[in-house]
């Protein structure tokens, strides 16, 4: 039977969410996750229907210098039809007619080969971490503040240069939507050193400025009460998967990043500590 592509509506969200819990094979926030998303992007999120049902989405959000796709999902009983491809084709049309020079994503294994079909290039690897739960709550640490409304547009100028794009509008989502779970350490100077974003059950957005107070940040994200805990992490930044270990963090699922369009490399992922998730990079 054929399908429509079209933006997906509003009262489709818990049905996106059943998808994508059935796509990936584990239950997570989908629908909290795919309202903060479209909040951030309204147009950039795409459903597949059949009959007026919804079989399979994709999003992405637009960033000055690039694109991030994620949320890539077809339900089970849909898949091996075609509909992942044309999801994608679909978004990258709109993309396209967006004049965005480079799009990028995080790969499955079994996702891989039908990105690099639509011209993506795989690069690194990106590791998902989890701690238990369980384990004990930390202190929180000196010289470390929580982050304000105020301080924002400060950080979204450091973090441009390392991000390669400005993405004040995700520091606005996340601190409105996890108050008093965002973090900044500064040396004796009063000079930033680095940034942590809690949400609720992932850390990040995480970037160090300077290495010094990584520790630090990581047991102020600790001390938090929370179930389970995860972390997405560029497999170039070996400083922060080794610290994450170190706090009782295992690696659960591994991905390629991958991109597509102009080849250059965008920001510095090696002070990339956690990424905000899989599909905002």
């Amino acid at each position: 039977m054929p399908i429509s592509i079209r933006p997906l509506a509003d009262t489709d969200l818990e049905s996106a969410a059943d998808i994508l819990t059935s796509a990936f094979h584990r239950s997570g926030n989908w629908a909290n996750e795919l309202r903060l998303y479209r909040e951030l992007q309204p147009d950039g999120y795409f459903g597949a229907y059949q009959e007026g049902a919804l079989v399979g989405m994709v999003g992405s959000i637009l960033y000055s210098t690039f694109a991030y796709i994620g949320m890539m999902g077809v339900h089970q009983q849909f898949q091996r039809r075609g509909i992942g491809l044309a999801l994608m084709q679909h978004l990258l049309k709109w993309l396209e007619g967006k004049n965005i020079p480079q799009v990028q994503l995080d790969a499955s294994e079994a996702g891989q080969p039908m990105y690099e079909k639509l011209g993506f290039v795989a690069q690194e690897q990106v590791f998902v971490l989890q701690r238990q739960a369980g384990l004990p709550i930390l202190e929180f640490p000196q010289h470390v503040e929580s982050i304000r409304h105020s301080d924002l547009a400060m950080l979204a100028e450091k973090d441009a240069k390392i991000f390669g794009a400005d993405r004040s509008r995700v520091f606005s989502a996340l601190l409105q939507a996890f108050p008093e779970r965002a973090f900044l350490s500064h040396d004796s100077y009063g000079r930033i050193t680095g940034y942590l974003f809690m949400q609720e059950k992932r850390i990040g957005p995480w970037v160090m400025l300077e290495p010094d107070d990584e520790e630090a940040l990581l047991h102020a994200a600790l001390s938090l009460d929370f179930a389970e805990i995860s972390a997405v992490v560029p497999e170039n930044n070996q400083r922060a998967l080794e610290l994450l270990r170190n706090h009782d963090f295992e690696i659960v699922r591994t991905n390629r990043h991958m991109v597509r369009g102009s080849a250059t490399t965008i920001g510095q992922r090696d002070k990339v500590h956690a990424q905000t998730s899989l599909s905002l990079g």
